[in-house]
């Protein structure tokens, strides 16, 4: 018997929700069982990625000591979340140039502070690139999801 409630989730979180009902309902031992849990690990992976980039484009670009508190910085109501969009947007087509797709589940990272800091293309090109060796491939690339910004 399967116990059912209604419980609120963050929005970012509905895609592993999504693949987490698919993996439950998915017949043990079947393919589909496997490609679904398949899918959810690459999620999985995917946020474990842009977690550790974001962290590592914060500490070069604003110090090992400051980097994480200033990405967890958050303006005082009635200030624009943003001071520049289109910066804010060439900033994240940066990221993802070098460290792959952000998804809506990286975009909470970005928080605009990144922007909002005066940080240039070329400093966040840097950055980037020194915090993401490596391009994933995965679906969750923006090889194959494109650009979030």
């Amino acid at each position: 018997m399967h116990c059912t409630y209604l419980q609120a989730i963050n929005q970012c979180d509905a895609d592993l929700l999504h693949f987490w009902h698919k993996f439950i309902k998915a017949p043990e031992g079947s393919l589909r069982k496997f490609e679904v849990q398949k899918q959810l690990a690459d999620a999985m992976a995917h946020r474990t990625h842009i977690d550790s980039s974001i962290k590592l484009v914060g500490k070069l670009l604003f110090g090992i000591e400051n980097g994480p508190e200033v990405l967890k910085t958050v303006r005082p109501t009635g200030q624009p979340l943003v001071d520049d969009w289109d910066r804010l947007k060439s900033l994240v087509r940066t990221f993802e140039t070098h460290c792959g797709s952000i998804s809506q589940y990286g975009m909470k990272h970005m928080r605009s502070i990144i922007c909002n800091a005066g940080i240039k293309q070329e400093q966040m090109a840097e950055a980037s690139a020194l915090a993401c060796a490596s391009f994933p491939s995965s679906s969750w690339s923006s090889l194959h999801r494109g650009f979030s910004a």
